[in-house]
């Protein structure tokens, strides 16, 4: 599968990224009432039909997962993802304490914090992509799923041929350490435009010098 990025869009590509991560971090930290910081994301691109090898999703016994689709000058979804118990702890960082697990009150309080922590992260890591790039986005409202590996997106419309760029990003809070992990499942015309966008940062950024 080729990007069709070269080493110095994939490097620019990694910093806007950083850029835009740094901003949800911000956004997280007025979530959870402590300070957030987040580790550089470690980025992959993969194709969709791939995406279950590449990341050790075996490894997980449980994914609470926040899509949003976006268009601009490309469209596709973005998702957050929380492994295990790291979404449970999110949104006992924000709202206290919890019902009894398995209980409906639980997962109506899950499936709601999980969508407004998404909706927040998502945007701010969103907006901050469309500022650096130059584009403009609009947003759907955020869906949650919760479920084994790639159920939580793997839904029968899905192109196996569309690339996923993935982000690996570790959620550093005062007390404890949260794994999060970003998805950006785009098609194949939309890479190029990335690539253009991609383009526009290294533009700027050479007529700032």
């Amino acid at each position: 599968m080729s990007t069709e990025l070269t080493a110095l869009q994939q490097d620019a590509l990694c910093e806007i990224f950083n850029i835009s991560v740094g901003r949800a971090a911000a956004a997280m930290s007025g979530l959870v009432g402590e300070e957030v910081s987040l580790s550089v994301p470690v980025m992959r691109f993969c194709s969709f039909a791939a995406l279950h090898d590449r990341i050790g999703w075996s490894q997980w016994r449980h994914v609470d997962a926040v899509t949003q689709h976006f268009t601009g000058s490309f469209t596709g979804d973005a998702m957050l993802m929380f492994a295990d118990e790291d979404g449970e702890e999110v949104v006992r960082l924000m709202v206290g304490a919890l019902p009894s697990r398995g209980s409906p009150d639980m997962q109506a309080l899950l499936a709601d914090a999980l969508g407004e922590i998404g909706n927040v992260l998502l945007s701010a890591c969103l907006s901050a992509l469309a500022d650096l790039i130059g584009d403009d986005f609009t947003y759907s409202v955020p869906s949650i799923a919760s479920g084994a590996g790639l159920d939580v997106i793997n839904h029968p419309d899905d192109d196996d041929t569309r690339q996923v760029l993935f982000l690996h990003v570790q959620f550093l809070l005062e007390t404890r350490r949260i794994e999060g992990y970003l998805a950006f499942v785009l098609g194949v015309d939309s890479i190029a435009s990335l690539r253009g966008g991609v383009d526009r940062f290294l533009g700027n950024l050479g007529a700032a010098i």
